[in-house]
């Protein structure tokens, strides 16, 4: 393909605008939350800790994330040569040294109250930057080389268009889960009055209602419904929403390295978006982005497998290596969500329910759990390791890597196009 054939492609139009679009929104909503932040100072609205300008930042950042494709895009509208293919650098591992300084940043930010609005936003966003940056180098190290814009666009995919996605699919499914949770609450005292108080918008503030809400969670019912959606549904959107990274990519015979590459790339960057959205500032930050952590390593590692056994679906028809990759990816999501869960369910019953467990074995579970996620994180760690380069081994005597046209990489019959 010419160059200027390349320069016509209507992808690099789409991506451009969809890039510097989204680079602007970003900006202009940050902005504005700001402006609120300010103008709610400057009358004395704000009431209590008021981390609105980290939230901002984190917007501002992943609009940020965005100028990368929006530049390479923009190069290959006015017809430049594609910048070529090349391995991750190693020096960008040397960022991990980062990590112990950004968390005693957001401990004394976000728990201490030291300056939560100069020291937090950089704390909140490199402790969730740093490790999706370190898996993406992980993964490159020792796969197929690939183009920048490639790159750039699954990050971009997995920080724009799989959040957007899964938290769709999501909502849809929530409903009715919802609705079965209400079905369930009806059959009992305590739920009918929680949902008569759930009903009146007056009451929402009394002091029953919050009680109410505890006691529903010690009803089997409701943990079964929430299991349910949160160990089921959940896994199941997102690790098929997490594939969308490599889509463009199946038709142009994508090899398994690749594929898992790609895929982990988007589940890393979709690791990020969770950490700088999901983590909220205040007094649990430290221990819940350690946690972050490692969910950002299982989102790439399951991700990784999901999308390798796409394409051997697609490109060789091997629709049971699929079957099995993605429901590997799925069970090892909901054992994560799962082991969260209970630990969150055991935080609360330590402190507002009256439950059959003692203190000493609230902790075993608490602990159990940590160690659960642990191994969880250092098997996904392990997995990034060692799967590139496998696949990249065990393919190189069969064919070259052949990456799409449209995304800056060589066609099948050896040119390097935009």
């Amino acid at each position: 393909m010419s160059e200027k054939v390349a320069a016509r492609d209507p992808l690099n139009l789409i991506l451009f605008i969809a890039s510097l679009g989204g680079f602007l929104l970003a900006i202009i909503l940050s902005g504005i939350i700001v402006f609120a932040n300010l103008f709610s100072d400057s009358v004395g609205m704000s009431n209590g800790p008021d981390y609105s300008i980290t939230t901002a930042a984190s917007i501002a950042f992943v609009g940020i994330c965005a100028l990368p494709t929006s530049v390479l895009s923009l190069r290959a509208l006015l017809g430049h040569s594609p910048l070529p293919p090349r391995p991750a650098s190693s020096l960008w591992l040397i960022s991990l040294v980062l990590l112990p300084l950004t968390f005693t940043l957001g401990h004394f930010a976000f728990e201490l109250g030291f300056y939560p609005n100069i020291l937090g936003p950089p704390a909140h966003i490199l402790t969730a930057l740093v490790p999706a940056l370190i898996v993406v180098i992980i993964v490159r190290r020792y796969g197929p080389l690939h183009s920048p814009r490639r790159v750039w666009g699954q990050f971009l995919i997995g920080v724009w268009a799989i959040p957007f996605t899964s938290f769709l699919f999501e909502i849809v499914f929530l409903i009715p889960t919802v609705m079965a949770i209400v079905l369930s609450l009806m059959s009992t005292e305590v739920g009918r009055r929680f949902v008569n108080i759930m009903t009146n918008p007056d009451r929402w503030l009394d002091p029953q209602a919050y009680e109410s809400a505890l006691q529903i969670l010690g009803q089997p019912s409701v943990i079964l419904i929430i299991l349910g959606y949160v160990m089921i549904l959940v896994p199941l959107i997102e690790e098929a929403a997490k594939t969308m990274v490599i889509w463009p990519l199946l038709r142009r015979r994508l090899s398994p390295a690749s594929a898992f590459i790609g895929g982990a790339i988007g589940g890393a960057a979709y690791g990020l978006f969770e950490a700088l959205f999901l983590t909220q500032p205040g007094p649990a930050w430290t221990t819940t982005m350690i946690a972050r952590v490692g969910a950002t390593m299982m989102h790439s590692f399951t991700a990784g497998l999901a999308s390798w056994g796409l394409n051997q679906a697609v490109i060789k028809r091997k629709w049971g290596a699929f079957g099995r990759a993605y429901l590997g990816a799925v069970f090892m999501h909901a054992f994560w969500n799962g082991v969260a869960l209970v630990i969150s369910f055991g935080a609360i019953a330590s402190e507002n329910l009256s439950v059959n467990l003692t203190p000493s074995m609230l902790d075993m579970i608490n602990f159990s759990g940590v160690v659960l996620l642990t191994i969880l994180s250092g098997i996904a760690l392990a997995g990034l390791v060692r799967i590139p380069r496998k696949l990249a081994r065990d393919h190189e005597h069969i064919e070259l890597d052949k990456p799409l046209e449209t995304l800056g990489e060589h066609t099948d019959r050896g040119e390097v196009v935009n």
